[in-house]
């Protein structure tokens, strides 16, 4: 399967607002792309125009060198013949049918002989674990057991493409985590395209090797999942990806508290010019004795929350509230002050976008 490749498209409903707005955006072949972000952004009308559901008011969205759709010259393909399988947030299984004959629809509709089809049905049940289950009904299953017949009824008629909106949003946490293992499993043994949308960030973090963040219709970051981590774009991503999320301190004119600390260390540090916010994920702020390239600052210690395999700590640092996120026991209780320090700092212009230069500073420290 060639890329999937969106140039410039856009959507609007009734010439209003913009759902999605000059999206260029590329699906690399045998990916597992995840569009990721709040509700509203525009992931899952990017979704269905890549389907076909949709139709884009303007710019192209190409397979290879097959244009499906391009508003310019008036081209549009039908869902059923773009070759993509779509599997919806609600599983949409018949209930008068069982297992097998739901996994066989889509085979029989395309008029696949009945022992091929049967072979096919069977592989794909197999394939998602339910194969024992092929002769009950839907209502004979969990909502684990029936996300998994929706996956094998549109693995078995072999799409080039696999189109996922947010298909696991119905299920326990249980059930969700062992999904997110079958998803993987399922894209490295098929080698199928995936496009996967959520607004579930650790979904993204954990089965993705792609992931576009969208806000407003327009993308905000595309990159691998510990890339986009570890160096968000903007401030938008830098604060929706993860949890909790980076605190990021504005640095105004004549800034003091804080946000004056923090400036007067990356100044000492050489950062190349002035940042407007400067970032501080939870996991990086640490306590004791820092190293001497790190930022330090005393902090009162205002709540200790233990969650089993993480402690996380609510501090006022000066005129800020921050929080920390430790993987070993915390000793502390509220009122105690702690030397709290870091040497992973990220720097935002004023503009929200990345100072990229930065990194080459930290490297150095």
């Amino acid at each position: 399967m060639p890329n999937i490749t969106l140039s410039a498209v856009s959507k609007s409903y009734g010439g209003g607002d913009h759902a999605v707005k000059n999206l260029d955006l590329v699906v690399p072949d045998g990916a597992f792309m995840c569009l990721l972000g709040p509700s509203g952004c525009g992931k899952t009308t990017t979704l269905r125009m890549i389907a076909g559901l949709e139709q884009p008011t303007g710019g192209t969205i190409a397979v290879g060198d097959r244009v499906l759709d391009c508003v310019e010259r008036g081209l549009y393909v039908p869902p059923e013949k773009r070759g993509m399988g779509l599997v919806f947030q609600n599983y949409a299984l018949w209930p008068h049918l069982s297992v097998r004959e739901n996994v066989e629809f889509g085979l029989r509709m395309r008029k696949v002989p009945a022992p091929e089809r049967r072979a096919r049905a069977e592989a794909a049940l197999k394939m998602v674990h339910v194969d024992a289950a092929m002769d009950r009904y839907p209502s004979q299953l969990s909502g684990g057991q029936q996300q998994r017949v929706a996956l094998a009824r549109m693995l078995a008629v072999n799409p080039s493409v696999l189109l996922l909106d947010e298909p696991l949003s119905n299920l326990d946490a249980r059930l969700r985590l062992e999904m997110r293992a079958e998803l993987k499993r399922i894209h490295e043994e098929s080698g199928a395209t995936i496009v996967f949308v959520t607004h579930d960030q650790l979904e993204a973090l954990t089965m993705a090797t792609d992931v576009a963040v969208m806000s407003d219709g327009e993308l905000q970051q595309l990159a691998a999942p510990m890339d986009m981590y570890a160096r968000p774009a903007n401030r938008f991503v830098a604060e929706f990806v993860g949890s909790p999320p980076m605190a990021i301190v504005d640095v105004g004119p004549s800034p003091a508290g804080l946000a004056g600390s923090l400036l007067r260390h990356v100044e000492s540090r050489g950062a190349p010019e002035r940042p407007g916010g400067v970032g501080i994920r939870p996991e990086a702020l640490r306590f004791g004795a820092p190293p001497a390239s790190a930022w330090r600052e005393e902090a009162l210690v205002e709540a200790v929350l233990p969650a089993g395999s993480s402690w996380t700590v609510r501090l006022r640092i000066l005129d800020a509230e921050l929080y920390a996120l430790s993987y070993t026991p915390v000793e502390a209780a509220p009122g105690d002050v702690l030397t709290c320090w870091t040497d992973q700092l990220h720097l935002f212009g004023a503009d929200g976008a990345r100072m990229s230069s930065w990194d080459a500073a930290e490297v150095r420290a």
